[in-house]
C-alpha cells in the first residue's frame, strides 16, 4: 500500500463559508488520515459521522490523557487541567454533577424571557445604528457575554478585558503564540482573584453559580482550588465565544441565500429546527475534538496505537451523506436532526441548551425588527476569524425599510 502524504490542519482553504473539499474526499477516501496540527502534532483525523461519534464516546479515547506530558495538541493554548473538558470519568461526572442543575433544561428555559428582552433591546441598538450596522459587534458579542457573566457572576464591566484574553487563547495564528499562553495565563489569575473575592464573602447567599461552587466545597465537595478556578475559565470562555461565532455564523448564512431568511420572517414557527439545521450547516471549527488513545484501536484497517491522538472532524460528520440526507443543503425543517456540534457522550456540551436558547431569540428579534435585512457586502467578502472555533470578524448589515 502507497503511504498516504500528512496533511497540514486547519486546511489551506480554512476559514470561509464553504467546507474544504478535503473533508470529503478523506470521508470518502481515508476515513482515518494522518495530519499535523498547528502545534506540530501529528494525529489521525476521523470524518465519518459513525466514527466520530465512536471517538467522542468510546472510553478507550480519553480527553484527560490530553493534558498529559508530552500528548499532542491541536492548537496554539494548552488544555486546562482538572477542568470538565480534560477528566474522563468518574472524575468528570463528580465535576458535571456540581453544575448540571444549573445548566438543566428546566432551570436554564427560566432565563429564555430576560435573553429575549435582551436581544430585542440589543435590536433596538441595530436600528440606531442604521445600515452598515455589524451584527457581531451589536448582537452576536454582547448577548452571550451578559448572559454568562449573569449566570456565572463576572463583573460585565470587565468585558473588554476578558474578551481579549478568549479571543486570544482560541487564536490558530502563529504569530500570536507567545500571546496566547500570557492572554490564558493572564484570564487564569483574573478568575483566581474573583474566586478569591467570592471565598472571602461566602457567608451571604449564593447569587450566580460560582457563589454556588464556593458554597459547595466549604460544604464537604471534592473540589480543588484549581477545579474551581478552572470551571470559571472553561465557562466564561465557552460560554460566549462559542455563541458569538454562531449568532454571526447562522444570520450570515441566511442572509447569504436570502430565500431563508424570507421562510423564516413568514413563519418563525421555523426557527428552532433552523437553529438545528444551521448548526449543522454551519463551520464549527476547522480541526475537531481532540482524544488519545488509551489502548490500540483498529479503524477501518488502521490500527491508532495508544498514546496517539485522534481527531474528531465535528464539520465532516455534520455533512456525511451516510447520516443526513441532501447534506450540503439547507433544509430549515429537517426532522431527526442529530447534528454533533454541541458533541457526544460524556463530553455533551454542558451549555447545549442555554446556546440554543441565545441563537433562537437573537434571531427572533432580528426576524421581527428587520424582515427585510440583508448584507452589507458581499458574503464572500467577509472576513473571518483564524481561530479554534470557526467565526466571521464582521457581519455589516442593510436593515432594510
Amino acid at each position: 500500500m502507497t503511504e498516504q502524504p500528512v496533511l497540514d490542519i486547519p486546511f489551506p482553504d480554512a476559514f470561509q463559508f464553504d467546507p474544504s473539499p478535503t473533508f470529503e474526499e478523506l470521508r470518502e477516501n481515508r476515513p482515518v488520515a494522518r495530519v499535523r496540527t498547528l502545534a506540530g502534532a501529528e494525529v489521525w483525523l476521523v470524518t465519518r459521522y459513525d466514527d466520530v461519534r465512536l471517538v467522542l464516546a468510546d472510553p478507550r479515547f480519553s480527553r484527560a490523557a490530553v493534558v498529559r506530558q508530552g500528548a499532542p495538541r491541536v492548537a496554539l493554548a494548552k488544555p486546562m487541567p482538572n477542568s470538565l473538558t480534560t477528566t474522563d470519568p468518574p472524575e468528570h461526572t463528580r465535576l458535571r454533577r456540581l453544575v448540571s442543575s444549573t445548566f438543566a433544561h428546566r432551570r436554564i428555559e427560566r432565563t429564555r424571557p430576560w435573553v429575549a428582552e435582551l436581544a430585542a433591546s440589543l435590536a433596538d441598538d441595530i436600528a440606531a445604528a442604521g445600515d452598515g450596522a455589524d451584527i457581531r459587534q451589536l448582537m452576536a458579542l454582547p448577548l452571550p457575554i451578559q448572559v454568562i457573566c449573569h449566570l456565572l457572576g463576572v463583573p460585565y464591566e470587565d468585558r473588554e478585558q476578558f474578551r481579549e484574553w478568549t479571543e486570544l487563547g482560541y487564536s490558530m495564528r502563529m504569530a500570536e503564540a507567545e500571546r496566547v499562553e500570557q492572554a490564558m495565563t493572564d484570564l487564569t489569575a483574573y478568575i483566581a482573584k474573583l474566586v478569591a473575592v467570592k471565598v472571602a464573602n461566602s457567608s451571604g447567599p449564593a447569587e450566580d453559580l460560582l457563589d454556588e461552587l464556593v458554597r459547595a466545597r466549604e460544604q464537604g465537595d471534592r473540589l480543588s482550588e484549581e477545579e474551581l478556578i478552572a470551571f470559571g475559565v472553561n465557562l466564561l470562555v465557552a460560554g460566549h465565544e462559542t455563541s458569538a461565532n454562531q449568532i454571526s455564523s447562522c444570520v450570515a448564512t441566511l442572509l447569504r441565500y436570502p430565500e431563508n431568511w424570507a421562510k423564516l420572517v413568514a413563519d418563525h414557527s421555523l426557527v428552532e429546527t433552523a437553529v438545528e439545521e444551521l448548526l449543522r450547516y454551519n463551520r464549527f471549527s476547522e480541526v475537531g475534538q481532540l482524544r488519545v488513545a488509551t489502548e490500540d484501536v483498529e479503524l477501518h484497517g488502521i490500527t491508532i496505537r495508544a498514546g496517539e491522538g485522534v481527531m474528531a472532524a465535528l464539520n465532516s460528520a455534520n455533512r456525511d451523506p451516510r447520516a443526513f440526507d441532501d447534506p450540503d443543503s439547507i433544509d430549515l425543517a429537517r426532522k431527526e436532526n442529530k447534528h454533533l456540534s454541541f458533541g457526544f457522550g460524556p463530553h455533551f456540551c454542558l451549555g447545549a441548551q442555554l446556546a440554543r436558547i441565545e441563537l433562537q431569540e437573537s434571531l427572533l428579534a432580528l426576524l421581527r425588527r428587520f424582515p427585510d435585512m440583508s448584507l452589507a457586502k458581499p458574503a464572500l467578502d467577509l472576513e473571518w476569524r483564524r481561530v479554534l472555533v470557526s467565526g466571521l470578524a464582521e457581519l455589516p448589515v442593510n436593515l432594510g425599510r
